[in-house]
């Protein structure tokens, strides 16, 4: 008992705090009570999604017009298509119905080859 640590904060110092923290949580939750979810997530709009994808699609930059030697553009072009390629693969498996479905397989491939290219021209990411 001779090596106890006695604390210097007055008895009690800790329930401005304890109160501050139950106010920001009220006024960020809209309740008392935590539950842990923030709300119900927003329904995915297939239709807008899929023509956004298509839009994205004919805007993506061509591969075959980077060159390897300038690999900061070849790179960025590279990470670009493997996003876009995650993303209807993402959209495919959110909407089942999409026009994007039968393209899912080339496109997994694609992000496949040219993952493998990011990797053999010692790309970084981006991000």
């Amino acid at each position: 008992m001779a090596n106890r640590r006695v604390s210097r904060r007055p008895p009690g110092w800790h329930k401005p705090l304890a109160l501050t923290a139950a106010c920001t949580l009220l006024l960020f939750t809209g309740s008392a009570g935590f539950t842990g979810s923030a709300g119900a997530a927003p329904a995915i709009d297939c239709p807008t999604e899929a023509a956004a994808l298509t839009r994205e699609q004919a805007e993506l930059p061509r591969l075959d017009v980077a060159s390897p030697a300038d690999r900061p553009p070849y790179c960025i072009t590279l990470e670009t298509i493997m996003a876009f390629a995650s993303r209807v693969k993402a959209h495919a498996a959110r909407c089942p119905q999409s026009d994007h479905i039968p393209t899912v397989v080339e496109w997994d491939n694609r992000r496949t080859e040219y993952s493998r290219l990011f990797g053999h021209y010692r790309c970084k990411r981006t991000r």
